[in-house]
């Protein structure tokens, strides 16, 4: 296929995945659109939706794009603020100010003879506009979730989802409960308990969370976001070594996950007892956050915490199903998302979603609509590079360059990582995370992409240092010496050559030696 001359695309959402599609896209020849319904860039970044004291759970090289670094001076774990600087310099510096549409939402997408026709509605203007392709990229964090709980009329209190209390002053001086038991809720605890009257956390279940700095020297994207890490984790496709790991290795591997269990325990978190998660390492890391801080705060008694199911409101707070009342003036409930195409028409979400459950091949292609992808529905530990790969993956394809299977063989294998996902994430099977597999599924992209899965020189850095970002800079330029039939070369020392040369060297000195 020639350039893609004219073609035109639809991308929705202007936050980390929506911008880096974009580039992607405006690079590879095509005409693209960004429509954001915000009056602003950036996504769940944006000032309007981040509560005071959020930052990222990731370090800035694994929390950015690979051809785009962030400012000196920015945090190693940068703030909301920073990120949001982040996203404008990147708007900036490749030109995409021209293709957004700010304040203006997309409320119905539906299929044409030769494309989609996409209806928007601005603050001026209301329009509906053919397009070739379009590229979803709302993010999962979409649509704040608030649980339907008896007797809320009659509380006369404020209820906020964490994404809405973002002003300071609503703290001062207010009682404030906070229901949920994730980073978001351990942050909004952490502020309340610092700026208003009283604070009190209630939560059904406690999640794993882990420090920044492992032992205050090692830093988390070297302990837990290397290829090496990775492998501890069964991914539902396996290499020949994890295929050892992950069977006559067992015994080994259950001996791994008790010391790491007790190691979070005991040394690297302390947790509270009433804090410490009811499964064991590795269960429950799909809900996986970091930081620490809450815990201080709780034993120095800033912060009061109850554990029980919420059976209702009544004037002045939340009964638990305990008996116990929580008065309060404002709750704040961090109960996450959920995911909202309300804008794809009924034959459109018919082929992406069944019941709460989306059906997307590499998380990315409806099997039987190949116009229209999914880019940051593949939540994980770092967002904006697999939504980058993922964004040359749906290129690759909408230019009509990717080898894909047969409809069937996408469901059957959709359905095989459904099973997988039941079964080592619980907690996150609707088809929209991959969580610590971030290596594994890139590794599937680039394959499909016919490139190199090995980014370093060695199987040292490789396997044992960092998925930082920048390893992926050069996807656009192999992209495009393979369309060209010259792809590019790429020595690299494996663990097999570094071991063979290792017998030989050894081999040589004892007989020169002799």
């Amino acid at each position: 296929m020639g350039e893609p001359s004219g073609k035109r695309v639809c991308v929705i959402g202007a936050g980390v995945a929506g911008l880096v599609c974009a580039k992607v896209l405006r690079d590879d020849g095509f005409d693209v659109a960004i429509f954001e319904k915000e009056s602003a860039l950036g996504g769940v970044w944006i000032a309007s939706r981040t509560y005071p004291g959020l930052r990222s759970n990731n370090p800035l090289k694994t929390y950015a794009f690979s051809d785009h670094s962030y400012p000196n001076g920015a945090d190693i774990f940068p703030t909301a603020e920073q990120i949001r600087d982040y996203l404008e310099s990147y708007v900036e510096k490749f030109r995409l100010l021209p293709l957004l549409r700010l304040d203006t939402e997309v409320i119905e997408v539906t299929r044409t003879d030769s494309g989609f026709d996409v209806s928007t509605r601005g603050k001026v203007l209301s329009e509906t506009q053919p397009f070739d392709f379009v590229a979803v990229c709302n993010g999962v964090f979409s649509k704040p979730f608030i649980p339907e709980i008896e007797g809320r009329s009659r509380y006369k209190g404020g209820v906020l989802h964490s994404s809405q209390a973002v002003n300071p002053e609503i703290f001062q001086g207010k009682r404030i409960t906070v229901v949920g038991a994730g980073k978001s809720a351990f942050d909004c605890a952490s502020f309340a308990a610092e700026h208003a009257r009283s604070c009190t956390l209630v939560y059904r279940a406690a999640h794993w969370m882990v420090p920044r700095y492992y032992f205050e020297l090692f830093r988390i994207d070297w302990m837990g976001q290397t290829r090496f890490s990775e492998a501890f984790h069964r991914y539902y496709r396996l290499s020949r070594a994890e295929s050892i790991l992950h069977g006559i290795g067992q015994p080994f591997l259950h001996a791994w996950w008790r010391f790491m269990h007790w190691l979070m325990l005991r040394w690297l978190v302390d947790l509270p007892p009433e804090f410490v998660p009811d499964t064991r390492l590795p269960r429950g890391l799909e809900n996986l956050g970091t930081g620490s801080d809450f815990y201080d705060l709780y034993r120095g008694g800033k912060i009061t915490a109850k554990r029980g199911r919420i059976r209702g409101f009544n004037e002045a707070g939340i009964v638990l199903d305990n008996g116990d009342i929580v008065e309060a003036d404002i709750v704040i409930f961090a109960t996450g998302w959920n995911q909202a195409i309300s804008f794809l028409s009924p034959e459109l979400r018919s082929v992406v979603q069944t019941g709460d459950r989306f059906r997307l091949y590499r998380h990315i292609l409806p099997p039987e609509e190949k116009r229209l992808g999914f880019v940051g529905y593949a939540s994980s530990i770092i967002c904006p590079l697999t939504s980058e790969v993922g964004a040359h993956w749906l290129s690759q394809n909408f230019r009509g360059e990717l080898a894909l299977p047969t409809a069937k063989a996408m469901k059957e294998e959709i359905l095989q990582i459904e099973r997988w996902a039941e079964e080592v994430m619980p907690a996150r099977a609707q088809g929209y995370f991959i969580g610590a597999y971030a290596a594994h599924y890139i590794d599937d992209l680039l394959r499909d992409m016919g490139l190199r899965t090995k980014r370093t020189s060695n199987f040292l850095t490789e396997y044992f240092a960092p998925l930082w970002a920048e390893r992926y800079a050069t996807l656009s330029e192999e992209r495009r010496a393979r369309r060209n039939g010259t792809p590019t070369r790429h020595w690299y020392l494996s663990a097999e050559l570094a071991a063979a040369a290792l017998v030989v060297i050894a081999a040589l000195w004892i007989l020169f030696r002799g």
